[in-house]
């Protein structure tokens, strides 16, 4: 099964159904899901050495088949593990609410851009990428 490294804000755990709900929708899309502040940091700040931290994230997204990033927030952190996904020749989904603006570099480097009215939409999307 294709594993998915899907991108999260850290938010001490505020978002924690945010993202569990990113993830089902992943699993539903027949992906195995990871999300690396759910399976690795347990929603807690678990790094306070912020080059470890990158380096286990790199680590996870050599692990994986793809990234899932959502771009309708301006991603500061997810932007960096896309670019770690993309030199790691990792294939980018690129998820936005409906009407987001995105740059054609972010276009570039995805093999995918969904855009949604409602999060529930990209399974349908994410399945024919399988």
């Amino acid at each position: 099964m294709n594993r998915m490294f899907v991108t999260a804000t850290f938010k001490n755990g505020e978002n924690k159904q945010e993202i569990e709900q990113l993830c089902e929708l992943v699993k539903q899309s027949n992906f195995q899901d990871f999300c690396f502040i759910r399976d690795v940091e347990n929603y807690q700040k678990m790094f306070y050495d912020s080059r470890e931290l990158m380096r286990r994230a790199c680590e996870e997204i050599e692990k994986s088949d793809w990234l899932l990033l959502d771009m309708t927030d301006k991603p500061t952190g997810r932007a960096i593990e896309a670019g770690m996904a993309y030199a790691l020749g990792k294939k980018i989904v690129v998820i936005m609410k409906r009407g987001t603006i995105i740059k054609d570099t972010t276009r570039g480097i995805s093999e995918a851009v969904i855009e949604y009215d409602n999060i529930e939409d990209i399974v349908t999307e994410l399945r024919k990428l399988v």
